[in-house]
């Protein structure tokens, strides 16, 4: 996808109305610790000026993956010291993890609140597992446990779902845009 040249991704998103990106790196050295660092950031960069680009009669909706991790800076969700120091020491660590700060912050602040062309939320699941089909989530303003030490369960089916609800538009897209939700599932396990 960072490959493509500007037209390209441009015609790719020419006529959309909502765009998804779940990008994200592989859960192995290579993944987290080679090329590209700033995959997701760099995507949603890139994606959103090809949005710009095409000067869309209405906004496009651009719905982004992230972490429950990454804190919302427009709300300054509260967080330990201790939860503080373990998510400074990922963010230099880890670097997937700043790469998918940079890409909420592109969103959040790049962006904003009123863009002509693009509107946006970002999810943010807790603990990632699988399930066979759509289970009850909730989703949250802000994290109501630590992702840190007591992170929650979020099946990626759900996230799949609560994506895809929020492209759609409609009441889920209302409640969320330009807004960073927390999803986790209600079902344990």
């Amino acid at each position: 996808m960072l490959d493509l040249d500007p037209a390209t991704m441009a015609r790719h998103v020419a006529g959309c109305t909502a765009v998804a990106s779940c990008l994200g790196h592989g859960m192995s050295l290579r993944g987290i610790y080679g090329q590209p660092r700033r995959l997701v950031a760099d995507a949603v960069r890139r994606l959103c000026e090809a949005v710009m680009a095409n000067a869309p009669g209405r906004p496009v909706r651009f719905v982004l993956m992230n972490t429950a991790g990454n804190s919302n800076r427009d709300l300054r969700e509260p967080l330990s010291l201790a939860q503080r120091a373990v998510v400074a020491l990922v963010r230099a660590l880890v670097p997937p993890h700043a790469d998918n700060e940079a890409a909420a912050d592109y969103l959040r602040v790049v962006v904003g609140q009123a863009h002509p062309a693009i509107e946006w939320a970002v999810v943010r699941p807790d603990s990632l597992v699988d399930r066979d089909a759509v289970s009850g989530y909730e989703a949250y303003p802000s994290p109501v446990r630590s992702a840190i030490f007591d992170a929650g369960r979020t099946s990626r089916i759900n996230v799949a779902h609560f994506m895809a609800e929020l492209a759609l538009g409609g009441a889920a897209w209302e409640r969320w845009r330009g807004r960073m939700p927390v999803i986790y599932d209600t079902v344990a396990g």
